[in-house]
């Protein structure tokens, strides 16, 4: 059996209080097609597969299923164990039984349906969960089955999978640890498919988790309101960052302003008197992640604190913008 992996086109939203637009992403991933299972799949209960032996009739294109014992009943050699083997290591093992009717066997498994087996995605996708699948599947199916990414997706994602259930293939994004194997995948490359190397194979038991990406926020009297989203290693100054809020609103007090940051639960508010940073009075300053710039306008005192509490809520109904 052919397993043939489909085109994907992934889409970066940009949400605003009442709605989120999608615009396509610059470029998908080109088809890539297996024709084999991953060497380093293991194999579990329930599992069926596809084998093939030139000179076992009784193997070609034939299904088998591994029983609830863990074993799968095969023509000629009887039951052999599978539960917990490698495709590799179940292939050698068939081979050595097949010795006693074949002169130099080479058994393969041509395909694997898994049963109960899944896929984890956390972290910032549109719909995270545990996803069962049937057979292997690219890290660009994976992130389509969770909904793709959020809008405010990091720059790269986490494929985690441990030892007992195989090891990553060797390559420049995966590292090796004790009992576990992981790839730090950046997600521009991989939905633009200018690497196919990073459109990985998963494989049941695996866990991909999308980073969230930084960002700061610029709320009140601004003409742009909204997060924005920081690049890797990026700072934004509060200059910059009213650059891209598109400035002050007719109403604003911007003498008035605060930095409002939110530490383990604990939330200060810094007085920031923009007016004089904007007339080169005052030095500018660098905004930290999840940092808020608040602009009020010229309200009572009681207002301006009701505003406050209302800008910091920023999880929810607000336009993140990416750049």
């Amino acid at each position: 059996m052919l397993f043939t992996l489909s085109s994907l086109a992934f889409y970066w939203g940009v949400s605003t209080p009442s709605a989120v637009a999608a615009s396509p992403a610059d470029g998908a991933m080109k088809a890539q097609s297996y024709s084999m299972p991953v060497q380093n799949d293991v194999l579990g209960i329930g599992d069926e597969i596809t084998l093939s032996e030139i000179d076992v009739e009784e193997f070609n294109s034939k299904s088998f299923q591994v029983a609830t014992d863990g074993s799968i009943g095969l023509p000629l050699v009887g039951r052999l164990q599978a539960v917990g083997m490698s495709v590799s290591e179940f292939e050698t093992a068939l081979d050595e039984k097949l010795r006693r009717y074949v002169k130099d066997p080479h058994a393969t498994i041509t395909s694997i349906k898994y049963h109960g087996r899944t896929v984890s995605v956390f972290g910032s996708v549109n719909t995270p969960g545990a996803y069962q699948i049937t057979e292997p599947k690219s890290l660009l199916e994976v992130l389509s089955l969770a909904g793709g990414l959020k809008v405010d997706a990091g720059s790269w994602l986490l494929l985690t999978r441990k030892d007992q259930y195989g090891k990553l293939p060797e390559n420049p994004t995966v590292t090796f640890s004790a009992g576990v194997s992981e790839a730090r995948i950046p997600i521009t490359p991989l939905l633009a498919g200018t690497d196919p190397t990073l459109n990985l194979i998963v494989l049941p038991n695996d866990v991909v988790m999308v980073a969230k990406a930084e960002m700061v926020y610029a709320v009140g009297e601004l003409k742009k309101q909204g997060g924005f989203v920081l690049g890797d290693h990026e700072q934004l100054s509060v200059l910059k960052l009213l650059s891209l809020a598109e400035g002050l609103e007719t109403m604003a007090a911007p003498g008035q302003a605060k930095i409002i940051h939110e530490t383990a639960g604990v939330r200060t508010e810094t007085p920031l008197d923009v007016k004089k940073i904007l007339e080169g009075k005052a030095a500018d300053i660098y905004m930290k992640p999840d940092d808020i710039l608040f602009v009020p306008t010229n309200v009572p005192k009681k207002l301006a604190i009701r505003a406050i509490e209302a800008a910091i809520q920023t999880g929810t109904g607000i336009a993140i913008y990416r750049r």
